[in-house]
């Protein structure tokens, strides 16, 4: 399976210029579709509605469904006055790219927003912990947490930009390293 592309998302852009859009405010894109994911297992629309008119919006859920042929389409509505009672707009403010801005929503807000990693290397051997090392920091800061622009917090943690975060957590489970992360936002 591949990223989303232009075409899908033009025939987003296209439902959102149409007069049938009425009640829609916003279309967006989260999860591993539209991250650096190598093989994302599917897409997830939340389109974003003025009003709670459950008829309309399941018509629109539907049409776009239908007019994007985009296979393992997840689409959830997301009502304007039940904004800050879900927890997914955490999601769409970290990750959520906006059809009708054609930008990142922490692009719009002007916030950076990061993915912080912790991580131990306690069950690994000593040789593997230094091609970790090496894999991660590189021998002259050539590793991959330099070439994707990552930022060292100190011993066993690192901030990455969040369309990173996937390149990340495959790195973490592919040495079998214990790690968390948390997502943030940072002001310039």
């Amino acid at each position: 399976m591949q990223k989303l592309e232009f075409q899908q998302i033009q025939k987003l852009r296209n439902i959102l210029k149409n007069k049938i859009a009425g009640n829609i405010i916003d279309i967006f894109i989260i999860g591993s579709g539209i991250k650096n994911k190598l093989m994302p297992r599917d897409f997830d629309l939340i389109v974003f509605f003025m009003e709670k008119n459950l008829k309309d919006v399941e018509e629109k859920l539907f049409d776009i469904k239908e007019s994007t042929k985009i296979q393992d389409l997840h689409v959830e509505p997301l009502f304007a006055d039940e904004i800050l009672e879900e927890q997914i707009i955490f999601t769409i403010l970290h990750e959520g790219f906006s059809i009708k801005k054609n930008k990142f929503l922490y692009e719009i807000t002007k916030l950076g927003s990061y993915s912080i990693f912790s991580f131990n290397l306690e069950n690994l051997s000593k040789i593997d912990k230094v091609r970790f090392a090496q894999t991660l920091y590189g021998r002259n800061k050539d590793g991959l947490l330099y070439k994707e622009k990552g930022i060292s917090l100190g011993q066993g943690s690192f901030m990455i930009e969040i369309e990173k975060e996937e390149i990340f957590k495959e790195l973490m489970k592919k040495w079998k390293a214990n790690y968390q992360y948390k997502r943030a936002f940072v002001k310039d």
